[in-house]
């Protein structure tokens, strides 16, 4: 090899190539090359460029080094001067999975369908700002009460009826007892209560909420809630805008617009599922959507729905269940937490607080100190779609997941913009407490504030294959004995296994307190004042380049 050097170094052509046998290779000028070193078992080598530059690659995977370019074979570059930016064309260009209608009645998903429910009875709700008028007013084994003028309560004992509901009242509510599923059928309805909620659904059954096409519908509760009437000593709930004690499924083409001044806007104390439909939480005094077992968002074959929440609490938050997205265009805006299955008691280990993207388009914003965008007290997984998130609070975290962060597919850029929080945490990009594992899709990670760590992990990284770019800028923070550190990846271990992982940081670029090790792909690592790997790799294969902040 040092022969070839020799040669290299008095030949007219100014490139040589290094290429693998994994199909790819580098192109050296001969004059930037400074030296060429190999380890003590010769199993090794690393090229030393002018500019501080090392790349390193296993002898045994070497396929050619010469003047001739490679054939077939893809380049490997390197450039520690990159940016991390939201692309605005992934608002168009996510996947999304179409659901399939159960039919079958033993499988207990297919109550989830309204085109397995057939009415056969409707009626139709009309407030006035004076009124509120039910038509037929005679319905059997349906009745109803009317207080102040504009406030209807339902008792119904009777299957497969339809409550279709419109017109204006700035004073009125609509609250309904129930023993049977039903249809809720919203046609332009405008409905304020400035004492609670402005529906209230005391039924634990599921309720079909329809948007009808090319209708608006607003609803609006109040500040401060009357008290509640008791039901065998206990409270009736009534906990936001929108309330259910039953499921609440959402279909239709149609626009909701909540807004929430005591309460959350859309909450359920079962589940929610949303098909198609616009639904805007305009504002929130607590959680926009606020759920008990499961929070699902999914697409019709003919509409995927569209979903905007600002909340002063967190944008959604699954109490006891995990949280599904599959399709869908949803963008939160909170000072709390974005995206949250919420549970921590972990008494009940048939909880799963897990969040689950396989589709759909996902873009969140948290300005709140500690704020999560994404927030999993079991695991994030990833298969697909597309998640932006945007967090510019001290010590925030774009993900935060309690087990294992698994990403497949899709696209994930997180960007924070915060620095250490009063107690003392930083922010990051990813942080789990279990292993990181990347199989395949593109993860784009800027952490700007100080002692902030793209990814952070209690367990290990391991990167099987994806393009992942992380970049930690912010200077180390110190404060007396407590000493943050700004680094790419803080992990147990680091493993590649295959993929480009393209890392800049201001101290050491991958700090771990068991192995690095590199089998396969490429790994560009730059630091600003510090070494960029925290101890030497084991490396069998594929590339590692680094730049160094300091000899």
């Amino acid at each position: 090899m040092l022969c070839l050097v020799s040669f290299l170094q008095v030949q007219a052509q100014d490139k040589y190539y290094v290429a693998l046998n994994n199909g790819t290779y580098q192109a050296l000028t001969i004059a930037d090359t400074h030296q060429m070193e190999f380890d003590a078992d010769q199993k090794l080598v690393a090229i030393k460029l002018t500019d501080g530059t090392t790349s390193q690659f296993a002898t045994s995977k070497v396929d050619s080094i010469s003047l001739v370019q490679p054939a077939g074979a893809t380049e490997l570059t390197y450039n520690g001067n990159f940016n991390v930016a939201f692309d605005e064309n992934d608002k168009n260009s996510y996947n999304e999975i179409v659901e399939t209608i159960i039919t079958d009645e033993l499988v207990d998903e297919s109550g989830d369908f309204i085109e397995n429910y057939s009415p056969s009875k409707i009626v139709t709700i009309t407030y006035t700002e004076t009124s509120v008028t039910v038509s037929p007013d005679i319905i059997d084994q349906v009745s109803y009460t009317i207080v102040d003028k504009t406030h209807l309560m339902i008792n119904s004992s009777r299957s497969k009826m339809v409550y279709r509901i419109q017109g204006t009242s700035s004073n009125g509510s609509l609250k309904i007892y129930s023993e049977k599923k039903f249809q809720l059928a919203m046609l332009g309805v405008n409905l304020t209560n400035p004492k609670g909620p402005a529906i209230n659904i005391q039924s634990g059954k599921t309720v079909y909420v329809t948007l009808a096409a090319n209708k608006t519908n607003t609803l609006c509760d109040g500040e401060t809630y009357a008290e509640p009437p008791y039901d065998n000593g206990e409270p009736e709930d009534q906990k936001g805008t929108l309330f259910s004690e039953g499921q609440l499924i959402f279909s239709g083409t149609g626009t909701l617009n909540v807004k929430s001044y005591g309460g959350h806007g859309i909450c359920s104390d079962d589940y929610i599922r949303i098909r198609s439909g616009n639904i805007n939480i305009l504002a929130a005094a607590k959680d926009g959507f606020n759920t008990n077992d499961i929070f699902r968002v999914g697409r019709m074959a003919a509409s995927a729905p569209t979903i905007t929440i600002n909340a002063t609490g967190d944008g959604i938050d699954c109490g006891k269940g995990n949280i599904l997205i599959e399709a869908g265009n949803i963008t939160i805006n909170t000072v709390d937490d974005g995206l949250t299955a919420s549970y921590e008691e972990m008494a009940d280990a048939t909880i799963d607080p897990s969040i689950t993207i396989r589709g759909g388009f996902v873009r969140v914003n948290t300005t709140g100190e500690k704020g999560m965008a994404i927030k999993a007290n079991a695991n994030y997984t990833q298969t697909g779609g597309i998640v932006q998130t945007m967090t510019e609070g001290n010590g925030s975290k774009g993900v935060n997941c309690e087990k294992d962060f698994i990403f497949t597919g899709g696209k994930l850029t997180a960007i924070s913009e915060g620095t250490i929080s009063s107690d003392s945490s930083s922010t990051a990009g990813i942080k789990t407490t279990g292993n990181c594992t990347i199989t395949d899709g593109t993860i784009n990670i800027s952490c700007t504030g100080e002692g902030a760590k793209a990814i952070n992990s209690d367990g290990n990284v391991i990167i099987d294959g994806g393009t992942t770019t992380l970049l930690s800028t912010g200077k180390n923070y110190n404060a007396g004995s407590d000493d943050k550190k700004t680094r790419a990846i803080s992990a147990l271990g680091y493993t590649q296994n295959g993929g480009t992982v393209l890392a800049k940081s201001y101290d050491k670029t991958i700090y771990t307190t068991a192995d690095i090790t590199v089998t396969n792909g490429t790994l560009n690592a730059y630091s600003s004042c510090d070494y960029t790997l925290s101890k030497p790799a084991k490396q069998t294969g594929g590339w590692i380049l680094t730049k160094d902040g300091k000899e």
